[in-house]
C-alpha cells in the first residue's frame, strides 16, 4: 500500500523514487486496430475469412423467393409466402395402406354425423417455431389436404419471412372455411388453436368458428390412437403409429425437434436445404393422417384387431351415445374380455333394459369368485329385484372372500335389518349373523 508522501509525490507530477512519473497519455495509450479487424470480432469471427463469411451470411437473408420457390419447386404467390401443389392418386399406397381405402371409411365409427361425406374432411398440419403456444409461435409452414375425385390433393404454404404471416392466412383461409371436418394428429390441442390465434392477432376473420360456436367437427386420430393402442406402446407419437399401424418406416426424414430452429437459420441467412426437408416432412405427416384415418375406423368398426383395447374403444362409442356400436364390439371380441371388459358389457345391457345379459355376465364372473361380480350381483338383487335373501347370501360370499371389508360388513348388517323389518319371524334365525 502507498504511503501518504508517495501519494502526494504522484500528484505533484513526480515518482516517490524522485523520478519524473509518466506521462498520462503514455500510460493510457492503447494501439489501434483495424476497423475490419474490429468488424470481425463482432461479428464472432477470428480472421479475415470469418469476416468475409459474416458478410455472405448478411447477402443471403437477400436471397430472392423466387429462388426459394424454384428450389422447393413451388411459386411466389405473396411476398414472403411460397406455395406448393401436389396430387396424389388415390391408388398410391402409405406403407401398407392404399388412399382408395378412404372411399369405404366408415367415418360415424370415427365420431362424425352419418351423413358426413369424404370430400368434406380436411387434413391439416403444421410446422412452427415451438412447441409452447401463444401469441410468440408462429406456424411457418401449414399443409392441406382433401380429396378431389379420384385423387388426394395436397396444398402447402411455406413463410420465407415474418412479413408473408398475413397472406397465407388469407390464403389457407378458403381451404379451412369450405371443409365441414377436420382432421388432425394433435390438431384439438396445438394447430387449431394456435393458428386461430394468429388469425386474431392478425384481426382476421377466423375460419374455424371457434369464437363464434362449436367450431367444425373435429377427428383428432391422437385421442383415437391412444385409446385403442396406448396401453402397448412407449409414446402415441405419429411416427409411432405409422410404424407400428401403417408399416410406414421414414427414411432420411428431418428431426421434428430441430424444425424450429432450422428455419430459424434458413430467415437469417442459412441455406435452403432444410427448409425442402421440412417440407417433405411436413407432406408425410399430412399422408399419414389420410392413411391412419383409414386404419383407424376398421379398429374402431371390426373387433379382434391384435393389440388393440378392447375396452377403451367400446368406452369411445358409449360416450357418444353409441351404446349398440360398443355393445357390437365387445360382443365381437367375448373370448379375450378381461374382468373390466365384462363388466362394462353389463352395464351396456342394463342401459338397453337386457337385464338377463347382465345377469349371465354377472354370473359367469361370480363363478370365477370376481368380487366386483358378485358385487354387482348383490346390488341388482338388493335394488333392483328386492330379492334381499339373495343380495344377503351374496354379501355372506362377499365376506369370505374379503372378511375385513368394511363394505361388505354395511352392506349385510343393512341386509339384516331390512329382513328383520320386512319379516320379523326371520329375526330369531339372523341372532347368530356377526355384524
Amino acid at each position: 500500500m502507498m504511503t501518504l508522501a508517495e501519494r502526494l509525490a504522484l500528484l505533484k507530477g513526480r515518482h516517490p523514487t524522485g523520478y519524473p512519473a509518466a506521462k498520462p497519455s503514455q500510460t493510457l495509450q492503447m494501439p489501434l486496430i483495424p476497423l475490419d479487424v474490429r468488424l470481425q470480432r463482432l461479428g464472432g469471427g477470428s480472421g479475415g475469412g470469418d469476416f468475409r463469411n459474416a458478410a455472405n451470411r448478411v447477402n443471403r437473408t437477400r436471397r430472392g423467393d423466387a429462388e426459394v420457390a424454384k428450389h422447393l419447386r413451388g411459386e411466389v404467390i405473396a411476398p414472403g409466402l411460397i406455395q406448393i401443389d401436389q396430387t396424389i392418386p388415390l391408388g398410391s399406397r402409405h406403407g401398407k395402406v392404399v388412399f382408395s381405402a378412404l372411399a369405404d371409411t366408415p367415418l360415424a365409427a370415427l365420431g362424425l354425423p352419418q351423413d358426413a361425406a369424404l370430400d368434406g374432411l380436411l387434413f391439416l398440419d403444421t410446422e412452427t417455431t415451438g412447441l409452447a403456444g401463444g401469441t410468440g409461435t408462429l406456424p411457418f409452414m401449414v399443409c392441406l389436404a382433401r380429396v378431389q375425385g379420384n385423387c388426394l390433393r395436397l396444398g402447402q404454404w411455406i413463410l420465407t419471412g415474418f412479413a408473408g404471416e398475413a397472406a397465407l392466412l388469407e390464403t389457407i383461409s378458403g381451404w379451412i372455411a369450405s371443409a365441414a371436418h377436420l382432421v388432425s394428429y394433435n390438431g384439438k390441442s396445438f394447430d387449431v388453436p394456435l393458428l386461430a390465434t394468429r388469425y386474431r392477432l392478425a384481426r382476421l376473420t377466423d375460419p374455424f368458428g371457434t369464437g363464434t360456436g362449436p367450431g367444425k367437427g373435429h377427428i383428432d386420430l391422437l385421442h383415437l390412437t391412444r385409446r385403442a393402442y396406448g396401453h402397448g406402446w412407449n409414446d402415441c407419437r405419429l411416427q409411432t403409429a405409422e410404424r407400428c399401424l401403417l408399416g410406414f418406416i421414414r427414411e432420411s426424414d428431418f428431426p421434428s425437434h430441430l424444425i424450429p430452429q432450422a428455419w430459424t437459420d434458413f430467415v437469417r441467412g442459412g441455406g435452403v436445404e432444410p427448409l425442402h426437408a421440412i417440407a417433405e416432412h411436413n407432406q408425410r405427416d399430412v399422408l399419414s393422417l389420410a392413411a391412419l384415418m383409414a386404419m383407424l375406423a376398421k379398429t374402431y368398426t371390426e373387433p379382434g384387431h391384435e393389440a388393440v383395447n378392447v375396452l377403451k374403444v367400446a368406452q369411445v362409442h358409449a360416450a357418444r351415445g353409441d351404446i349398440q356400436y360398443a355393445v357390437d364390439h365387445l360382443t365381437g371380441a367375448w373370448g379375450v374380455l378381461d374382468e373390466a371388459a365384462l363388466l362394462f358389457l353389463a352395464k351396456l345391457h342394463r342401459h338397453q333394459r337386457e337385464d338377463e345379459r347382465a345377469i349371465a355376465i354377472w354370473t359367469h364372473l361370480r363363478e370365477s369368485n370376481s368380487v366386483r361380480g358378485i358385487e354387482a350381483l348383490a346390488k341388482y338383487h338388493e335394488h333392483v329385484t328386492h330379492e334381499l335373501e339373495a343380495a344377503l347370501a351374496l354379501a355372506e360370499e362377499l365376506l369370505r372372500l374379503e372378511p375385513a371389508m368394511d363394505i361388505h360388513l354395511r352392506r349385510q348388517a343393512r341386509l339384516c335389518q331390512r329382513l328383520v323389518k320386512f319379516n320379523p319371524r326371520k329375526e330369531k334365525g339372523k341372532e347368530g349373523v356377526g355384524v
